[in-house]
This record gives structure tokens, C-alpha cells and sequence, in this order.
């Protein structure tokens, strides 16, 4: 990978006239640093459209189905589920089943509350409810571990030809995941629980199930991730160095047609660089392989 100050190098030598750039320039290094933050995601944005294996990662998701040990009769029910991970503060939708005893709590929807690593309240009165006796289960279904890197979920197509966007890892097979619209929720029971066949994308980046996952699930969503912002030449450019002459083009263009902005050489360079983009994603598409098994 290619660091800032590199890059920034190479742009000096196209503009030309021994400019070197620095923070006491013109553009200055901040300008420039400015500048290729906003080519970098221009360059994610084409490749999540193109569904392109550049600017793509996968990342991995530990589902959420906690153990109950007790439930009190209180104004605000607590439960003790030891270690339970749902969340380390404020609150998040849960949902309850297979409870003894205090089975007015079985499968409801709840929003539960952080008490302490093993405990939650649920917001609901108990007091008129049945002594707890034994055993139930208390899970989530959205998750905030990706949120802060998810530009866009990626396609996959298996052998098939079919679509998909994920998979759950279990044992020696991957049970493979469809992504769905939050209009999805439409489709499935309020408190249905299980192993997750689809997922959504909520608008704050989380990924949910549209079911209560029954168990700790290894799930896998390959997606196109945001850029690290870049604040200093010491950083690294992203895409490997793939892209590299690609953002070369485009800061020097831009440096070029900044003291007397021109929207047409804008355009004309944005269409080149789109053109460079594209040829390299299509190029990248031909690259094939098969598993012997």
C-alpha cells in the first residue's frame, strides 16, 4: 500500500514546475488531504455499484441468546441472565421464551434495559405475575458491531447463479443469508426466534434479523467498507495501491483546474477517471477459480 506522502509526491511531479506540497502551498497538503478523502469514497461508491471485489471485506457478527436464571415481581421485572452481552448500557429490543413458572413473560417483545452484566429490567410490571421457577431465554436482533464501516452490503452469487449476502457459519457448511428491506418486518411474527435466514440494513447502519436469533451465531456479511478518514501523509491509501494512479489523475486535475474552475474540465475528468474505474472492475470480474474438493 501506498502512503499519503507518496502519492502526494507523484502529484507534484504531474502539475510540474518542481511544486512540492505542503501546508504552506497552494493548494495546500490539507486542501489535497480534503481532496482525496472525497475520491476515496467516490471510488467505494463505484465499486459497491459495480459489485466489485475491490473497496469489499467481510465482517463477522456473534448473535445474541442469553440464559435466564431468575425473574422477579416487581413494578419493573428484573431478570438475571449472567453474562448476558445483549448490551453494556442503555437499552435494546429483546425478546423472551421458554420461561417456568413466570410465564406471562414467554413471547413478548420487550424493551429491556442495562442493569449490569447480568441483569436487565424489562419495562414491565410483574408483581400479578406467576413465581418464576426455572430456566428461558433472552435475545436480540440488531446489532451495531459493522455500523460504523458498512458503505454498502455486497451480491455474492453461488454455483447456482442465485443472489445472497451472507452466511451463517455452522460447523462444516455455511447456511447462506438473503438481504431484505426493513419492509420485511411486514412478512414475519413479532416474536418469532430461530436460526436467521435474511437480514436488513436499518437507516442507522445496524444489521437485524427479522427474527430473534435462538442461539450465538457466527454471521458473516460481506459489504463494501467506508474509508478510514485520512488526516496525515504518514497514512495509507486504501485499495491496496490498485487505484493509485486513478487518485494521482484526479488531484492533479483538480489541482490544475482550481485558480479558474472550470465545470466542463470537472466533468471531463471525472468521466476519464470513471472510465480508468470501471475498466479496472470489469478486468478484475474475468478473474475466476473452482474448489476441488
Amino acid at each position: 500500500m501506498s502512503l499519503v506522502s507518496t502519492i502526494f509526491s507523484r502529484v507534484g511531479y504531474r502539475i510540474g514546475g518542481g511544486t512540492r506540497i505542503s501546508f504552506s502551498s497552494d493548494p495546500t497538503e490539507a486542501t489535497f488531504i480534503a481532496w482525496l478523502n472525497e475520491t476515496n469514497l467516490w471510488l467505494t461508491g463505484l465499486c459497491a455499484e459495480n459489485n466489485s471485489d475491490l473497496g469489499r471485506t467481510i465482517g463477522s457478527i456473534t448473535t445474541v441468546c442469553a440464559d435466564i436464571s431468575a425473574a422477579t415481581a416487581a413494578a419493573n421485572c428484573q431478570i438475571t441472565a449472567t453474562s448476558h452481552g445483549l448490551i453494556t448500557s442503555g437499552t435494546c429490543e429483546a425478546m423472551i421464551w421458554d420461561v417456568s413458572g413466570m410465564t406471562e413473560l414467554n413471547d413478548t417483545e420487550y424493551t429491556a434495559t442495562y442493569v449490569s452484566a447480568n441483569a436487565l429490567t424489562l419495562g414491565v410490571a410483574s408483581t400479578a405475575y406467576t413465581t418464576y421457577t426455572s430456566g428461558g431465554y433472552i435475545s436480540k436482533r440488531k446489532f451495531t458491531d459493522l455500523a460504523s464501516y458498512i458503505y454498502a452490503p455486497a451480491h455474492l452469487l453461488d454455483e447456482n447463479g442465485d443472489t445472497y449476502n451472507g452466511w451463517i457459519v455452522d460447523d462444516h457448511s455455511r447456511n447462506k443469508l438473503k438481504l431484505r428491506s426493513e419492509s420485511c418486518l411486514g412478512d414475519y411474527d413479532p416474536v418469532g426466534y430461530g436460526e436467521p435466514s435474511e437480514y436488513y440494513i436499518d437507516g442507522s447502519n445496524n444489521v437485524c434479523f427479522p427474527i430473534y436469533p435462538d442461539d450465538a451465531y457466527t454471521v458473516k456479511i460481506p459489504y463494501y467498507t467506508i474509508p478510514t478518514a485520512i488526516t496525515a501523509t504518514t497514512d495509507t491509501v486504501p485499495f491496496l495501491g490498485l487505484f493509485d494512479n486513478v487518485i494521482i489523475e484526479a488531484l492533479t486535475w483538480r489541482a490544475q483546474n482550481r485558480d479558474e474552475y472550470d465545470v466542463t474540465g470537472e466533468m471531463k475528468w471525472q468521466s476519464f477517471l470513471n472510465e480508468r474505474v470501471l475498466r479496472l472492475i470489469a478486468h478484475r470480474k474475468q478473474m475466476t477459480s473452482s474448489v476441488v474438493m
